[in-house]
């Protein structure tokens, strides 16, 4: 036995007094942390974060002595995943953890790219030993447009175990642990630096400046200042640090989005759709960038680009299953709503599929569980509860299947049978039920849109029938639906049962169609007041759904209140009270369509060739006038807009209004806009003395707007 234990001790010895030291590598396995029970207290921040890490993050580090290379590889990704939320779901009203951002982030949300940047360890021997565990992590904030808002933020904190034996050796866990504190106090120390850049941008551009003097070519510094200038509306200096970002990196994105972020808050449209483009065109796989450009497209009425933006997203981004609606939306925007319904039914059969009604998961070698059971679905009426096993799939073990193999065993023709063996968690015992497959969608909700928006489109082609059969299939889905309701409330106005439709639209909050139908079932009843209450908050409305057909509807149902006001207003112009009839005018042209309004207009201009002092600005109306041309004069053009409208509401007929609007949205690049306002003026004032010179710039206009120039 002697002999033995000196044979083993020989290449021990070797080693020892060899020059090589001996190796050895330490993997801790990913393991669930214990819920710390302290209270923690943090400052709030009044926004929504979106964090992303990734949970399968190893972090090695490696210390070397005279005989003991010694590796320990970290499972940090798995312990900051889990010491992020005891911090961050107190600070932010609400918090979001995922390995890659699959989605379109809300406006109000800010993005938080976490990890942990590096590792370290050290023991002391021997008398305790002392097992010190460093981390550092890294955090980058951006907006909801994924730029940033802040410098990167570094925090560190550490970990510590000791133990008294002589021979005391650190196992596994005690690594973990020390790790996992480590990790923890990191980001616990990270808040009060992540609530300052957030909460003090001012710091963030002073901090990004002084790194620019250092380097010149910091592009990061650049976006910081280029963002949160934007975001204190300092235009100028948003625009320099973009343009700095263009010139240093012109193959880079998000320089050209920056600009574009910039020119549209000046309401450049044109130079913000140029810059966009070209974001586009270095990026085309950008999710943010098509996206917004569609908004954009939509907004300037250009329809048919909007189109075949939304369609090159489909393209790149076939797993937004949302986006084929908006694809369907902007046909129906543009009346073709035959290629709408066929765009409609086509990707709702993509959602749809026959099955039990259950979510399972499959541990590695075992049964398949129960993860979630569908109300009232056959699995449900069956009695198959959580965390039930399924053994069996038509007789076939699940143990050694995979996942999708178990799940197309489940699926199969709607009204097929499937029988499957089931176990309870607390007993073994199995029981073989035999179940009848039903329609379900991978989506409710946009199978639930996609259905609404098909019977909106029959609606309004006057199917009335056909669109009450897709409304029916529509309600069976579980799942709260704005734009079911707009269906409904569509329906039962063309069913003639006003009271109930306005009743459906009113439980929809801020949408401009819901105003609409609204509006529109008023007008039915008769209640011209409360009808026009309802469509005056929506006359400038890009609703997809708000069509030219339905705004002939609406005015087709106006003609009777409008002949109304149109013989009060000539009857007041015969007894000379000729303020009184331009009030009438006025609100005749709020509620008529353009040929309607022109024609209105056209009867004013006559009133006012008799009465020239009514071009005379008066009271209010003048001093809104005079501070458009102060606001015009120091480029604050949407604020000159406002002060013009709000001159506008006071003398509706004075043409110089008009003219003044229609040469600030040229400034700002809305032609469409401008040519509107500038036919305006000349509706009311035929005999202006430029009259030639103005027509021949309305014509430029149009070809500008025709070549897009």
């Amino acid at each position: 036995m002697i002999v033995w234990r000196i044979l083993l001790l020989i290449p021990l010895v070797l080693a020892c007094i060899s020059c090589e030291p001996i190796r050895y590598t330490t993997k801790i396995e990913p393991f669930l942390v214990e819920p710390s029970k302290e209270v923690i207290e943090v400052r709030k921040i009044s926004e929504e974060a979106i964090v992303i890490l990734n949970d399968s993050q190893i972090s090695s580090w490696t210390r070397y002595t005279a005989d003991v290379i010694h590796t320990v590889e970290f499972p940090s990704g798995n312990l900051l995943r889990q010491a992020l939320p005891i911090y961050f779901d107190k600070m932010f009203t609400k918090t979001m953890y995922e390995k890659s951002l699959r989605f379109m982030p809300s406006p109000k949300s800010i993005i938080i790219h976490a990890s942990v940047d590096t590792m370290s360890f050290s023991e002391e021997c021997c008398l305790p030993l002392i097992l010190t565990v460093n981390a550092k992590n890294k955090f980058s904030i951006y907006d909801s447009d994924l730029i940033e808002i802040a410098l990167p933020i570094l925090s560190s904190g550490s970990g510590q175990l000791t133990k008294p034996n002589l021979f005391a050796v650190v196992n596994n866990k005690e690594y973990g642990s020390a790790a996992y504190e480590a990790i923890l106090n990191s980001v616990k120390n990270s808040t009060e630096l992540i609530y300052k850049a957030i909460n003090n941008p001012q710091a963030q551009i002073i901090e990004a400046k002084q790194i620019i003097n250092q380097n010149p070519s910091d592009i990061l510094a650049y976006k910081v200042i280029a963002n949160l200038s934007l975001r204190n509306n300092e235009i100028p200096e948003a625009l320099a640090a973009s343009q700095m970002i263009v010139q240093l990196a012109p193959k880079e994105a998000d320089g050209y989005f920056l600009l574009y972020k910039t020119y549209l808050a000046q309401k450049k449209y044109k130079d913000a759709i140029k810059n966009l483009e070209n974001a586009i065109a270095v990026n085309p796989k950008n999710a943010t960038y098509m996206m917004k450009l569609f908004g954009l497209y939509i907004n300037q009425g250009k329809y048919e680009k909007a189109l075949k933006t939304i369609n090159n997203y489909i393209e790149s981004r076939p797993d937004d299953l949302y986006a084929p609606v908006w694809q369907a939306l902007t046909l129906i925007k543009m009346e073709k709503y035959n290629e709408a319904i066929e765009t409609l039914k086509n990707h709702k059969s993509k959602l749809e599929f026959s099955g039990v009604g259950i979510r399972i998961n499959k541990p590695e070698d075992d049964f398949v569980q129960v993860e979630s059971v569908e109300p009232n679905s056959p699995a449900s009426r069956a009695g198959i509860q959580k965390n039930y096993q399924i053994t069996e799939v038509n007789g076939k073990s699940t143990s050694q299947l995979k996942l999708n193999e178990v799940v197309q065993l489940l699926r199969g023709v709607e009204g097929s049978s499937v029988t499957i063996t089931l176990k309870k968690p607390e007993t073994d015992e199995t029981t073989a039920k035999t179940l009848v497959r039903e329609k379900f969608f991978t989506d409710k909700d946009t199978a639930k849109s996609c259905l609404s928006l098909i019977a909106i489109a029959m609606l309004e082609k006057g199917q009335i029938e056909d669109a009450k059969q897709y409304l029916d299939e529509a309600e069976k889905i579980d799942s709260e639906n704005d734009n079911f309701r707009l269906a409904k409330s569509y329906y039962l106005l063309m069913q003639n049962e006003y009271q109930k439709s306005i009743s459906e639209a009113q439980t929809l909050k801020d949408n401009d169609f819901a105003l609409f139908l609204i509006s529109l079932a008023y007008l039915k009843i008769g209640k011209f007041d409360e009808s026009l209450s309802s469509y005056k908050k929506i006359i400038n409305s890009n609703s997809f759904l708000i069509t030219e057909n339905g705004k002939k509807l609406l005015f087709s149902a106006l003609t009777p209140y409008i002949e109304k006001l149109e013989n009060k207003a000539i009857e007041l112009k015969k007894t000379g009270k000729i303020s009184q009839a331009l009030q009438e005018y006025a609100r005749l042209t709020e509620i008529s369509n353009a040929e309607k309004a022109q024609w209105i207009r056209s009867r004013v201009s006559r009133i006012i060739s008799s009465n020239p002092s009514l071009l005379e600005f008066t009271g209010e109306a003048r001093n809104h006038f005079l501070k458009a041309e102060v606001l015009y004069t120091n480029n604050k053009l949407e604020e000159a807009i406002e002060e013009l409208d709000s001159a506008r509401q006071l003398q509706p007929f004075n043409p110089q209004i008009y003219f003044n609007k229609a040469v600030i949205y040229e400034k700002m690049g809305e032609l469409s806009k401008a040519i509107e306002n500038m036919e305006i003026y000349l509706q009311i004032y035929p005999n202006a003395p430029n009259t030639q010179t103005i027509k021949d710039q309305i014509f430029k206009w149009r070809v500008m707007l025709e070549k897009e120039l």
